[in-house]
């Protein structure tokens, strides 16, 4: 056997898919000469063990009369091969324009979706692609440069799972020729006689992949020879990491995360006491659920996320795929519609000062403490505890939600505003803000509850008096009277 035949046979083995006998495995087949040795391997270790194949080929539908002699070439070959062969012309332009996708994202979708449909009629029980070391070393700079973090920087695993964006069709991809280099398979190619398509694509400047294929890489390999067996290490050392703090959010995940209708509802409060490379790696797996992949997740979409669960409620994300965060005042719902409104409508309810107020499932206390030594000026511990000046604020304090002319004028801002702007400004979703609680004195508005305090109201160097005021959920906590005020 060559060195292509013992690595391919122990991947099947790793990934299970030689016990038990009969398992058919769908080989994907570009023509290529990675996909064409991965095929004639496929075939050659099928004839001692217990294992059939299956070739399917997509023509992605970019490049005419090229794309459809690819297709007759991989349909000669595995006739010639006796593999029954499935095939499939999309419109990936179109798929590309319809998901708001870039061409090359498109066309892995359609071929994914186009395998697991395959493999779901024949009932096979997975999918192999030819990847190598090089495509390997390729995926973890994209990655980096979209900054999908250490979860990126495995890039494609040995094994894994594709599901379809509507979550109907699911694969086990599996991909045995990651430790092989493309210098290998094309040898093999040479050896065995064959000749493969090669795509005019892969030297078109306008894909990304490419432009790292061709200019990148070789920019690299001048300063180190073995760049890309390097690359393909930091991607094995990631996914090791990764595979340790996988089982810590499997070990949190039953505490912090449960199911709804729509999607998945993180609790906050235990959320936010796990450590923050937990909760952007629970975050993670959370959107992988809903979505199928977490790969589009970058950076910047995690901390926004991160951001939103720490400043509570009526935030929303915007996420790939058109999943979308919103936060609650218990926590986050990762779903593709927005929730229905959390909160009802507060009628106009006098706050004692000091003492405890219920309404409409709302829980404030208010206490009166000296300014001396106080260093917050502002909103405390969390978006629903503030301090304001006592005499300012004024000796009646109301708890209510929006009415018409109801204006503003917030913390650091040189004048009031109309309080649907400051909504608008403070990106709180419309389906939210007829429930924000208001704190209301007879100056107007003392606290929009979560978000900001009027800034004639804030304790500055001349208070006297500060008022203290936390809001909560009634059964928030271990019981519905809990007190706020922990001292």
């Amino acid at each position: 056997m060559s060195s292509l035949h013992t690595r391919v046979e122990q991947g099947l083995g790793q990934a299970g898919l030689l016990e038990p006998a009969g398992q058919a495995i769908i080989a994907a087949v570009s023509g290529g000469p990675d996909s064409l040795a991965l095929l004639y391997v496929l075939h050659d270790l099928s004839q001692w063990q217990p294992f059939t194949i299956r070739a399917a080929h997509l023509d992605h539908g970019l490049r005419g009369e090229e794309g459809a002699a690819d297709a007759g070439f991989v349909e000669k070959t595995c006739h010639n091969l006796g593999v029954p062969f499935h095939t499939e012309r999309a419109d990936v332009a179109a798929l590309g324009r319809r998901l708001g996708l870039s061409l090359e994202a498109a066309a892995r979708e359609a071929r994914y979706d186009f395998l697991a449909r395959v493999a779901g009629e024949t009932r096979a029980a997975a999918v192999s692609t030819g990847h190598t070391q090089d495509d390997q070393a390729e995926t973890v700079l994209l990655h980096l440069l979209r900054g999908t973090g250490l979860r990126g920087l495995r890039g494609m695993l040995p094994l894994s799972r594709w599901r379809s964006r509507d979550g109907g069709r699911q694969a086990v991809v599996v991909r045995p020729l990651l430790g092989m280099t493309r210098q290998e398979t094309e040898g093999f190619c040479r050896e065995r006689g064959l000749e493969p398509r090669w795509d005019t694509s892969n030297a078109e400047e306008r894909f990304l992949r490419n432009r790292l294929r061709h200019e990148v890489i070789p920019l690299f390999q001048q300063i180190n020879p073995k760049a890309r067996e390097a690359l393909a290490h930091l991607a094995v050392s990631a996914a090791r990491d990764m595979a340790y703090l996988s089982e810590q959010v499997d070990a949190v995940w039953p505490q912090v995360i449960s199911r709804r209708p729509r999607g998945l509802y993180i609790g906050r409060q235990e959320f936010l006491r796990l450590h923050p490379s937990l909760q952007a790696h629970l975050l993670h797996r959370a959107y992988a659920e809903i979505a199928g992949e977490a790969a589009e997740l970058n950076f910047s979409q995690i901390e926004a996320m991160l951001s939103a669960a720490a400043q509570g409620a009526g935030r929303e994300v915007t996420l790939p795929r058109g999943l979308r965060c919103f936060t609650t005042y218990d926590g986050l719902l990762l779903a593709w519609d927005a929730p229905a409104p959390e909160w009802p409508s507060i009628p106009l309810t006098e706050v004692a000062v000091p003492g405890e107020t219920r309404v409409q499932g709302w829980q404030a206390e208010a206490r009166l403490t000296a300014a001396e030594g106080l260093a917050v000026k502002g909103l405390g511990d969390d978006p629903y505890h503030a301090y304001l000046d006592a005499d300012a604020a004024g000796e009646r304090l109301w708890l209510r939600t929006r009415q018409p002319g109801d204006r503003f004028h917030p913390l650091g801002l040189p004048g009031a505003k109309k309080l649907k702007e400051f909504l608008i400004d403070a990106h709180i979703p419309h389906h939210e803000r007829d429930g924000v609680p208001l704190l209301v004195g007879q100056q107007g508005i003392v606290w929009v509850a979560g978000w900001r305090i009027a800034h004639w109201a804030r304790v500055t160097e001349e208070t006297r008096r500060v008022l203290e005021v936390r809001l909560g959920r009634e059964g928030g906590g271990d019981s519905e009277t809990r007190p706020l005020f922990t001292s």
